[in-house]
């Protein structure tokens, strides 16, 4: 008989955590996928574990950096400070050159978009001596200012250097620093489930419709994040350091996941440099020294613009593209290297900038801000790279561990061009043929119909049916009568204007329908013609005249106008090729004789006539006779920004200027017959009604903002759409 021995079972090791973080993040995007915006609540598990992981940020930035710093001789500060710095120089000319080439994968395309009420506003100011500077640390720190904490932390560790007794303090700031780090280690441990329910709650409530504008962007954004973080910024360090490719990109593969979950890169400091201490003890080469370097290197390069700020850059050259523009690389230079400067304080002052050093439409900056929702990670992702090149590539030079490898430096050189070159075309390729970049906001205004249901009881007279009159009808035989008369511009976008159905729509058409409505009337729209509308509302002729009419001066002495409606803006619509020559006055006044068209008499006008001698007015009978003059009789169009906006979707080789520091504003009102006092303080109370109940702003939304003008669909979810589990939403 013989005995089997037996024999312990061998101890599987167990699944990093890296690998589990991005199980999580797959297992979200599949959970929002099939359960749609039923997991919409997931987001508050997600906000709380990115708050957990915030916790200890600042305070760990402030203990390990001045511990560390305390630590060092003032050779070996000065030694970072040269060490780094040009190494960071490096790091951005070659990013500032690779995001360049993206440019060459966009495809064509066409501008065109609504009105936006941001044009109208300056980006919210940041202090930079506030950001950059600690009169009050404690107020810096509230407020998490990283720059002003990190000048705060490193002028308190270049003064430790010097002082004979300073164990005392820096003993238990490292005790501390271990400690912020342990809580960090534990937090982490939630990492799979709050990376979970971030990306599902994401892929759940993500509209398909928000990358329609902007796929040619995220495409750009994605694949010069994945060059830089996986090529370039590896290969740096790579050629000059003793470590691999393999793993330079492969150590901190956990920070990189929870950035690009997370969207954040202040989250993964302490893995960074839990990381960068790794990656030398792997190869034997680790020591306290090298330790404390990666503990001051993070916090201190944390507050310099990195590669993932710099990302900004692709989506200026997009927007140059969006708008029609080609940004040659004369011209993007000196501009990248202004952004560059700018970035040491915010992207939402840094973007607005650049748009406007490019004269760029400024209302492209909210573009940015719908498509920091989707490249927000993207960003987060090469950030950490950035920072862990510059504390393995920084410490490695510090310590003596650099030396430029010449085979790896020709073989990276040899392999750079074709990698990139062979990811940038076949990007262009694909973006040429998935992307539809087909022009389709002149038909979005187009099929405008209503922004609410109006009573089908109301009935649309033609004007030949009604009798004729000679005088203003009082209220009392508007009602007697049964139909109420409205003069209107048939060419008035967006008041009133037939759209591709051939249906009277606009916003004011839209109040008269409702007025009525409410008076329990049929409803009579009768076209006027700018020259004579105002003598034919005293004949009569109209109960009331609409269109986005302006309140001036010289017409309330002829008619009643009511209340103000709406506050609309002044603007010029030129070709898009002549937009320079209105840029500033002076150039306006060197351009010689410029014509400019206006449909009715502009209270501007005789200002800028006095401001300016060599525009000539000429009064046309409408706005669309200005575009289809197409440029050979008539210079500029003078009309309201919000119209002109409307108008240039409509014909996209146009464009709206205005000049946000001097824009001006008008009053349009609804008019009446000179004498119809009763009918005029009628229409006044009315209108007070419908702003007062919120109608007027549905309709601004609507008919100005654009807003639900392609109606939302409900978001699409396995769920509701395939299984027909769910009933979708009314």
């Amino acid at each position: 008989m013989t005995t089997a021995t037996a024999q312990a079972p061998t101890a599987k090791p167990g699944m990093s955590m890296s690998t589990l973080v991005l199980l999580s993040f797959a297992a979200g995007i599949g959970a929002g996928l099939f359960f749609g915006e039923t997991l919409a609540w997931m987001s508050y598990i997600g906000d709380a574990f990115v708050k957990l992981l915030q916790m200890t940020i600042i305070p760990y930035i402030m203990v390990s950096l001045i511990s560390s710093l305390g630590n060092l001789s003032y050779q070996q500060a000065r030694n970072l400070a040269m060490h780094v710095g040009k190494l960071m120089v490096v790091i951005w000319a070659l990013g500032l050159l690779a995001m360049y080439l993206i440019r060459y994968t966009f495809p064509e395309w066409q501008a065109g978009d609504f009105f936006s009420l941001s044009v109208l506003q300056d980006p919210q100011a940041v202090s930079l001596m506030d950001l950059y500077i600690p009169a009050n640390p404690f107020f810096s720190m509230s407020n998490s200012y990283i720059p002003a904490i990190v000048l705060f932390c490193v002028a308190t560790g270049i003064a430790l250097i010097a002082i004979d007794d300073k164990e005392a303090l820096l003993k238990p700031m490292q005790l501390l620093s271990e400690a912020f780090n342990k809580v960090t280690q534990y937090i982490v441990k939630l990492m799979p489930l709050g990376i979970f329910a971030m990306t599902a709650s994401t892929a759940g409530t993500m509209e398909i419709d928000e990358f329609q504008r902007l796929q040619v962007y995220f495409a750009a954004h994605v694949v010069m994040t994945l060059i830089l973080t996986y090529w370039v910024l590896p290969a740096i360090v790579a050629v000059m350091t003793p470590f691999s490719y393999r793993d330079i990109a492969g150590i901190a593969k956990d920070a990189m996941i929870t950035a690009f979950a997370a969207g954040n890169i202040f989250i993964i400091l302490p893995l960074l440099i839990e990381r960068t201490k790794q990656l030398f003890h792997k190869y034997n080469i680790g020591s306290d020294e090298t330790d404390d370097y990666a503990n001051v290197i993070i916090p201190v390069v944390f507050s310099f613009p990195n590669l993932g700020k710099l990302l900004t850059l692709v989506f200026v050259l997009f927007a140059a593209w969006f708008a029609g523009s080609d940004l040659d690389f004369v011209t993007y230079l000196p501009m990248a290297i202004n952004g560059l400067i700018s970035l040491f304080g915010s992207v939402y002052l840094t973007v607005p900038m650049l748009l406007d050093s490019l004269e760029l439409p400024s209302d492209l900056f909210q573009l940015y801000m719908v498509s920091s929702l989707f490249t927000s990670r993207f960003t987060s992702l090469l950030a950490a790279m950035n920072l862990f090149i510059l504390a393995v590539g920084g410490t490695a030079m510090l310590a003596g561990h650099a030396r430029l490898n010449p085979v790896r430096l020709m073989l990276y050189a040899g392999l750079t061009p074709v990698v990139v070159g062979a990811v940038l075309i076949a990007t262009a390729v694909t973006l040429d043929k998935a992307v539809n970049t087909d022009y389709v906001m002149d038909e979005v205004v187009a099929q405008m119909r209503s922004a609410q249901s109006l009573p089908e009881e109301v009935k649309n007279y033609q004007p030949e049916q009604l009798d004729s009159t000679s005088a203003p009808r009082t209220l009392e035989q508007i009602k007697a009568s049964g139909v109420l008369r409205i003069g209107y511009n048939p060419l008035q976008v967006p008041f009133s204007f037939y759209n591709a159905n051939n249906e009277l729509v606009g916003l004011d058409i839209e109040m008269m329908k409702k007025l009525a409505s409410e008076m329990q009337l049929d409803i009579a729209f009768i076209p006027y013609a700018s020259s004579t509308v105002l003598d034919n509302i005293n004949r009569g002729t109209f109960d009331i005249v609409v269109s986005g009419l302006q309140m001036t001066t010289k017409r309330i002495q002829h008619v009643g106008f009511t209340n103000p409606v709406l506050t609309l803006h002044y603007a010029f619509v030129v070709k898009d090729h002549r937009a320079d020559e209105f840029d500033r006055d002076e150039l306006i006044r060197r351009a010689g004789a410029l014509k400019v068209a206006s449909v009715g008499e502009y209270a501007i006008i005789p200002a800028l006539e006095k401001k300016f001698p060599n525009l000539v007015f000429e009064r046309i009978e409408s706005d669309r006779l200005f575009f289809e003059d197409d440029g050979q009789n008539y210079d500029a169009l003078m009309i309201s920004l919000e119209a002109g906006t409307t108008w240039t979707m409509l014909y996209p080789s146009y464009t709206t200027l205005y000049n946000r520091e001097e824009v001006k504003s008008f009053p349009v009102a609804y008019v009446v017959a000179r004498n119809n006092i009763e009918l005029q303080l009628f229409l006044n109370s009315w209108l007070e009604m419908q702003q007062a109940s919120g109608y007027v702003d549905t309709l601004y939304n609507y008919w100005i903002l654009g807003q639900n003008a392609k109606p939302k669909q409900p978001r699409w979810s396995v769920l509701k759409d395939v299984l027909g589990w769910v009933e979708p939403a009314p």
